[in-house]
């Protein structure tokens, strides 16, 4: 592209675009700067104010407690078994914990266990968790023979007494796994393959089919204020509110930034440049008249960067947020998918243009130099640099 000035003499300048390179670095640098003062902003202003104002401390403790309360009916009402070695929170200890005292009642022919560390083993029927709930709590107990029929089909390690409608684990199983009830024995691989086998296949699935029942049909332990599901459905609407806290506090940081960085300064700059352009001393024209752009361009081109920075929204919160629930802040993930795709479809163009111009840089008739290349512009029309 040439610029041709007309004085005494004609003056030819050789104007050179940004190269690809460096126009992408001109946009992550925005990108960058954008996302660690909309983090800073996040957790030091917005997020902490919100908090407040919502009253999130209360929440957060009711929170606390009804999850307690919730964990509480499973070992309240026998569902779960529970000794001193874990916390209730810790309902996948908790779930191990009942398999082996559910085991135990099937492999130890007395009540009394012959482990003093876990008196809870032994033939007490209350080790049987799923009959306890079919048939104490449900008044069900053809649903505990059936589902455990079912369940035990695959490897039929257990048998069923028609006459006392017990299941009783066959011998050789039996003799095989006592050893892990035995403090002075270790078991072998046999009764490691027998004991594992009976976890995935039998208890487990079991016991998943009770945690549905009480999912469906709910659970509530005498001297409880509320049931499990009125426990987990509050304990739902907390989270949501958190949700929601977390993702409006991070787009108004996102559009508190934006409006500093990509609309209020360059339309208060004569030379129309972000912060990036700023420090790395880049210059935007338009692609016609080498001037700088107008403030019209300058709005098109920051409704750009609004959606265009976007991608780094959802990680805003992660001081707050564990990683793994970050992608549960669906509004936050769809806006950074679609900053993706429209960064996709702006590289294409740089990619594929001549001029190295973005997606944006075409609609707004812009064209990105470096200063050296808008001084000889300025030097070419006569101004003295």
């Amino acid at each position: 592209m040439n610029e041709e000035v007309t004085a005494s003499s004609e003056k030819y300048v050789d104007i050179h675009p940004l190269t690809k390179g460096k126009r992408i670095l001109v946009f992550l640098a925005d990108f960058f700067i954008h996302f660690i003062l909309s983090f800073l902003i996040f957790n030091i202003m917005v997020a902490p104010i919100g908090k407040v104002i919502t009253n999130y401390e209360a929440k957060n403790d009711e929170h606390i407690l009804l999850t307690l309360d919730m964990y509480d009916h499973y070992y309240n009402a026998k569902v779960l078994l529970k000794d001193d070695s874990f916390d209730r929170t810790d309902v996948t200890a908790g779930v191990e914990y009942s398999y082996r005292c559910f085991l135990s009642y099937f492999v130890l022919d007395n009540e009394e266990s012959i482990d003093s560390k876990h008196p809870q083993y032994g033939r007490k029927k209350e080790n049987d968790v799923i009959y306890h709930f079919y048939k104490d709590i449900r008044n069900d107990e053809q649903t505990y023979i059936d589902s455990f029929k079912y369940y035990n089909a695959k490897d039929n390690y257990f048998v069923y007494d028609e006459t006392t409608k017990e299941f009783n684990l066959k011998k050789e199983v039996k003799n095989e796994i006592y050893s892990f009830y035995d403090p002075k024995d270790a078991m072998g691989d046999i009764g490691n393959k027998y004991y594992s086998a009976i976890s995935k296949n039998v208890f487990n699935p079991l016991l998943a089919e009770v945690m549905k029942d009480i999912e469906k049909n709910d659970l509530h332990f005498a001297g409880e204020k509320r049931s499990f599901l009125d426990c987990k459905n509050r304990i739902k609407q907390l989270e949501t509110y958190h949700e929601n806290l977390m993702t409006i506090s991070a787009i108004i940081s996102h559009v508190v930034i934006w409006l500093v960085l990509f609309l209020i300064l360059p339309i208060v700059r004569k030379d129309r440049k972000t912060l990036a352009m700023i420090l790395m001393k880049i210059e935007k024209v338009n692609f016609y008249t080498l001037n700088h752009t107008s403030r019209a361009m300058v709005v098109l081109t920051s409704i750009y960067y609004l959606f265009a920075t976007m991608l780094g929204i959802m990680f805003v919160p992660s001081l707050l947020v564990p990683f793994n629930n970050l992608f549960a802040l669906h509004f936050l993930m769809y806006g950074s998918v679609f900053s993706i795709v429209l960064l996709l479809g702006s590289m294409f163009f740089i990619l594929f243009n001549q001029y190295n111009r973005s997606l944006i840089d075409y609609l707004s008739n812009s064209l990105y130099l470096t200063s050296e290349e808008m001084d000889e512009i300025y030097r070419a029309r006569g101004y003295k640099i």
